[in-house]
């Protein structure tokens, strides 16, 4: 029990690349991808889709920077890592599902990474303590 902290953490840690991962992914399809004549880059709601999805990656980033941070000081605390974990493990399967979407029909293929991504995020939000549980421990603090 006294390292759940520390495996939060740790999962926190490996979805924040996974959501970068896909942002660029889908930002490189989106470059090459034409329709209606032109890159799927240049509709605005791709676009805004792809704004929105780098900046929660982004976020996440600076938030699991400081984690870490945490955990090196020794301040980690259980309410900050299920935090850390909930936030992460969200933002990853949401903007993966943004990012699925942008593909299409492709995005639904396994020979195409983003369809892994999507099928492997589930279960962050499972292991280490369902997310619901996360919250449990975070109420718990207020």
């Amino acid at each position: 029990m006294t390292e759940l902290p520390y495996e939060r953490t740790l999962i926190a840690v490996g979805a924040v690349p996974a959501t970068e991962r896909a942002v660029k992914l889908t930002i490189d399809y989106a470059r090459e991808r034409h329709v209606f004549g032109k890159p799927l880059l240049e509709l605005q709601n791709t676009r805004f889709v792809l704004a929105s999805a780098k900046t929660r990656a982004t976020v996440a980033r600076a938030f699991v920077d400081r984690c870490i941070e945490m955990m090196v000081d020794g301040t980690m605390d259980a309410a900050t890592a299920s935090m850390a974990k909930l936030w992460t493990t969200e933002t990853q399967c949401e903007v993966i599902d943004d990012c699925l979407q942008l593909f299409g029909g492709y995005g639904y293929m396994l020979e195409y990474p983003i369809a892994q991504m999507y099928a492997d995020a589930r279960v962050q939000r499972i292991y280490g303590g369902a997310n619901e549980i996360m919250k449990e421990l975070i109420a718990r603090t207020l």
